[in-house]
């Protein structure tokens, strides 16, 4: 039996990985590949690393570390978690025979995004072409860019976007209904609007050089933005647990613990209520350790005491 699974082996639940094994519980990770943190590149803003440092490496480093204190990393995928009793949990995965039991679960499942299907994406991805206007905003300054995504949300990530540059052409690359007032809004901002899709992506070694679109024209940019909708958190294994999701399908945890409303299932990371950066990922994650570790030193004094 594990003292704690953790489901999911991004930056969060790596962290906690790291935390609960240097308090000596035994602790499983189960992860596949693939993950928001993978595609990222190049994150630039993380104490420690003044140039950039890419999220597969800072996973690699990661899974080295929390081996390093005796982590058991599991490549797998976790199909279902079903509690037995009050103390323990069974999480059956895809390709093992035999389950794992666990007295504590975190989850750390994040978000799968719905990156459009459009040629030299997966090149530029965490390079030159972002999701988060926050963690990467500072990259556009003074550049001109490109928001690639459905015009209402497009709208709004070109507005949080002008704060950095006023060189930004909006793309409703899914063709969805944008109302006059948008229009007008990006009119009165200077920013064009076209209508149509992206057919490639021009880049040089992942730095994005132009974008062409349907009618033929490039445009001649050096950053873009997704502004998408369809991201899915991924909460499916938490079905039939009395666990709190809001209308977005995150997860609502308690803000000191980070334990959510099943008593011993905790969640981290971005299925959670934050803003999805990797500080702050590593942070819900070093947080949820620690009082697990408080709630397994309770239950080991509850169990001597009988004996």
């Amino acid at each position: 039996m594990y003292d704690t699974v953790i489901i999911g082996g991004g930056i969060a639940g790596l962290q906690t990985a790291i935390q609960l094994a240097r308090s000596l519980r035994r602790v499983a990770v189960l992860d596949i590949p693939g993950g928001r943190s993978s595609v990222a590149k190049t994150y630039r803003n993380i104490l420690g690393y003044p140039t950039d440092v890419s999220g597969e490496k800072l996973r690699r480093l990661g899974r080295e570390q929390a081996t390093q204190y005796g982590a058991h990393m599991i490549e797998d995928e976790a199909v279902s978690l079903q509690a037995r009793g009050d103390d323990e949990f069974i999480v059956q995965t895809k390709n093992g025979a035999n389950p794992l039991v666990a007295r504590t679960i975190v989850m750390a499942t994040g978000i799968r995004d719905p990156f459009p299907s459009i040629p030299g994406i997966e090149e530029c991805l965490g390079s030159s072409i972002f999701l988060c206007p926050d963690c990467d905003g500072y990259e556009s300054v003074g550049e001109p860019i490109a928001v690639i995504g459905a015009g209402p949300q497009a709208v709004v990530m070109a507005d949080e976007l002008s704060h950095y540059t006023k060189q930004i052409a909006v793309l409703n690359h899914t063709g969805a209904l944008t109302s006059s007032d948008d229009l007008e809004r990006l009119k009165k901002q200077g920013f064009v609007f076209y209508d149509q899709t992206v057919q490639k992506l021009l880049h040089n070694g992942g730095q994005l050089t132009g974008l062409e679109l349907a009618s033929g024209e490039i445009l001649c940019v050096t950053r873009a933005f997704l502004a998408v909708p369809g991201a899915v958190v991924q909460t499916g294994l938490l079905q039939g647990f009395k666990v709190h999701v809001n209308e977005k399908g995150h997860v609502r945890t308690d803000p000191r613990t980070k334990e959510t409303d099943h008593r011993n299932i905790w969640a981290v990371g971005d299925i959670t209520l934050h803003s999805q950066q990797v500080a702050i990922a590593m942070g819900d994650g070093a947080q949820a350790a620690i009082w697990i570790q408080k709630r397994l030193r309770e239950s080991d004094h509850f169990v001597k005491a009988k004996s």
